[in-house]
């Protein structure tokens, strides 16, 4: 060990730690037991790593992830930087609300599901599976991906699309963009019988260095449930997506 470099190791190893964990979250007692530090020092040394980006910290679980900054500099993937920025945030919103709850990445003219996470509810809508691909403007999560994009960009990408989701999508075209100018207004993504008559989808845009790069998106059935727990719902999404 270099003389004098001492806490320069200890934050980088606690980097190290928490990077290999990938989508686990951390505790400040585990980074101060696994590393054989006090919690007042482990506590110094994570804020550091959080203030510049390497880690990212949730409030309401008190836990620590890999930060955007890790995944770009470690050549991470956008598919492991979704999963690991959002993850536990969607299995929250699938335990607390009932809904399955999917993560998405854009890949061109498609949407990527890259993760999934059940509710509770007897009822669940799911659009597609882990690693499956749709195209753009299939469902709610493109509509969280598309609807903030110009309509000269959207008009191109689902002219583009226009064959496959033929079979698929139960709105034509001007129903489409009705629906992108009501998630305009609404601040997120919102289909309804867009697939399955009677199902809907709210879609948070995720996005890295102000891009959108993806979507959270939660499936349910029109109703009374869903009419009862939609505000706090949306209201948990937009005050926990950043």
């Amino acid at each position: 060990m270099i003389q004098g470099a001492q806490s320069v190791y200890r934050t980088l190893n606690i980097l190290k730690m928490i990077i290999q964990r990938g989508e686990s979250p951390t505790t400040l007692k585990e980074v101060s037991e696994t590393m054989e530090i006090t919690t007042s020092t482990a506590h110094r040394l994570l804020s550091v790593l959080t203030d510049c980006g390497f880690l990212s910290f949730d409030q309401k679980s008190k836990t620590y992830i890999i930060g955007s900054d890790s995944v770009i500099y470690s050549g991470l993937s956008m598919e492991h930087y979704v999963r690991t920025s959002y993850g536990a945030l969607a299995g929250n919103v699938a335990r607390m609300f009932g809904y399955t709850t999917s993560l998405f990445i854009r890949e061109g003219d498609d949407c990527k599901c890259v993760g999934i996470y059940q509710g509770t509810n007897v009822i669940q809508l799911a659009a597609c599976r882990p690693g499956e691909r749709a195209p753009l403007g299939f469902g709610s999560p493109s509509m969280g991906m598309l609807a903030f994009l110009d309509d000269a960009r959207i008009s191109a990408i689902l002219d583009r699309n226009t064959e496959r989701l033929r079979d698929v999508l139960l709105v034509d075209r001007e129903t489409f963009m009705e629906f992108v100018a009501l998630s305009r207004k609404l601040g997120y993504g919102y289909a309804e019988s867009f697939l399955v008559q009677g199902g809907l989808g709210v879609s948070y845009p995720l996005k890295f260095e102000g891009k959108i790069v993806g979507a959270m998106a939660v499936d349910a059935l029109v109703g009374r449930e869903w009419e009862s727990k939609r505000d706090e719902l949306v209201g948990y999404l937009k005050q926990n997506i950043v």
